[in-house]
Order: structure tokens, then C-alpha cells, then sequence
């Protein structure tokens, strides 16, 4: 049976000298040796390279490979199973890619305006939003079901945002928040710990600029907020729990305060 050269074998097979040596170190691949010390491989050992790129592209690690195709350990059903488990974390992923294009496209079309100002408000109904809170003032909580699921939601920042929670007994929380949409898409993790915030009527106040600091948002500070004087302008007051989440900083340095981002404040229906 024909044997090549690893140069020539490679090309064929439209992979790099460097993966077939990592394979031979492995021992995935037995190549030949001449007695000049060269590398042949024999024409068989094809198949071989095309099924540990197979389960490479399936999501198998080089270990995973390696014990698949050097002990043959690995059952069809233990094979199903990880392959399976493999195939909805790709779903995930491209799930990822599809919701931060989308957020990049929102904060596009979220910053236009802003640009002409520094602000600016719509009043429209809500999508359904999950709040994962992580810290009250500057202390980290300490509820243990807040670390269960905490590592999933940060990793998928930006399509989880940072924001801060101000409840209707003045009490302050910063966390994370998304769309319900997105945390089921991503199969984020959801504990009794994670607030649901049902769809509502939101008054949205953009903000670009200088955020306000946390004793601002105190209620004996209202008459100050800048979303509170654009809202009681209008005759109307907020309803319930409100957020402020930050979606970028406008100058790329947080330590700035220079932020994009907006309050979500409810109100009452009949408004």
C-alpha cells in the first residue's frame, strides 16, 4: 500500500504537518519511518485523520479523541451522548451569536439620538426581563443561590447587562439582567433567586454622560433624578421597582462615568 511524506500527505488531506506530528504524539497516528529518519504514511491511515477530525469538529477535546481512538473504550452510546451534549452547546453558541449581533444592532440604533443630545424618553410596553441580584450598596450578597448560577449569566455578557435595581423600600442592588427571551435561548440557569419582571408600560429615559451616583437615587433626591423630572413633567409617577442598566461606556474607560444606558420606571397602567 502507498505511503506519502508528511508534506505531501498533509496537503492531500488539507491539514498541517504540525496536526499530524500532534497526532503522532498522541498516539492517534503510527506514521512509518524510513532509515533516514522521514515520516511515511500509509495510505489507510486516512480514515483515521478524517474521524478524529470528525469528532474534532463534533466538539471532542484532543483527550477525548485520543481515548476514542486509541482504546476504542468508548461505547456507541456513550459516543451518542457526548456527542449530543456537544451539539447544544454549539446550539448555545450560535444561539450567543445571534443575540449580540441583535444587541449590537439595538445599541446602534439606541445611540442615534443620543448623539444629538443627551438624552432622550418613549414610553412603550416591555418584553419579560430576569434580574439576577449580586451586591446590595457595595457588598457582595451572600445568598449562596446567587453563586449557583452566577459564572452562565457573566459569561454572556453583553446580552446580560449590568444594572442596578432600586426597590420601592429605597433599598439598592446592583446585578445582572436580560431578556426572558434570551435566558431561555442561552439556557441560562434560573434559580428562586433570579427576580421575573413581567411585561409592563415603561417609561425609558436614554441617558448618555455622567451616570448619577447611588445616594441620588435616594427618594428625597427625586426632584434632582433627571428620568423623575422628565416623568412628573409628564404627570406621571413610577409605580414599583425601577432599573437602571448600563449598556456601554461612552468613551470605552469606565472609570470615566461616562456611560450609555437608561431607567426602566414603571407605570401604572391607565397613564
Amino acid at each position: 500500500m502507498r505511503s506519502y511524506r508528511i508534506g505531501e500527505y498533509a496537503g492531500y488531506l488539507g491539514v498541517t504537518p504540525d496536526l499530524l506530528k500532534h497526532y503522532e504524539e498522541m498516539g492517534i497516528l503510527q506514521p512509518e519511518r524510513s532509515e533516514s529518519g522521514y515520516r511515511y504514511y500509509p495510505f489507510h491511515t486516512t480514515t483515521v485523520i478524517i474521524e478524529a477530525v470528525r469528532l474534532r469538529n463534533y466538539g471532542f477535546t484532543l483527550r477525548e479523541i485520543e481515548q476514542i481512538l486509541t482504546t476504542g473504550e468508548t461505547g456507541s452510546a456513550v459516543m451518542e451522548e457526548l456527542i449530543s451534549s456537544n451539539m447544544q452547546r454549539l446550539e448555545q453558541e450560535i444561539e450567543l451569536d445571534r443575540a449580540l449581533l441583535e444587541d449590537y444592532e439595538a445599541f446602534q440604533r439606541w445611540r442615534q439620538p443620543l448623539e444629538m443630545a443627551d438624552s432622550d424618553w418613549e414610553i412603550r410596553r416591555s418584553e419579560p426581563m430576569c434580574f439576577l441580584p449580586h451586591t446590595e450598596k457595595d457588598e457582595f450578597l451572600q445568598d449562596p443561590r446567587i453563586y449557583e448560577v452566577l459564572n452562565p449569566w457573566m459569561s454572556f455578557i453583553p446580552v446580560v447587562k449590568s444594572s442596578m435595581r432600586v426597590a420601592a423600600d429605597g433599598r439598592i442592588f446592583w446585578g445582572f439582567i436580560a431578556r426572558e427571551r434570551d435566558v431561555e435561548k442561552l439556557r441560562l440557569p434560573v434559580n428562586d433567586v433570579v427576580i421575573r419582571i413581567p411585561s409592563q408600560k415603561i417609561f425609558y429615559y436614554k441617558f448618555r454622560g455622567k451616570i448619577i451616583t447611588m445616594n441620588q437615587e435616594r427618594e428625597s433626591q427625586k426632584e434632582k433624578h433627571p428620568a423623575f423630572r422628565v416623568l412628573c413633567s409628564l404627570g406621571l409617577s413610577c409605580s414599583g421597582d425601577y432599573y437602571r442598566t448600563l449598556l456601554r461606556s461612552a468613551d470605552w474607560k469606565p472609570s470615566s462615568g461616562e456611560q450609555y444606558g437608561y431607567y426602566a420606571l414603571p407605570i401604572d397602567e391607565r397613564d
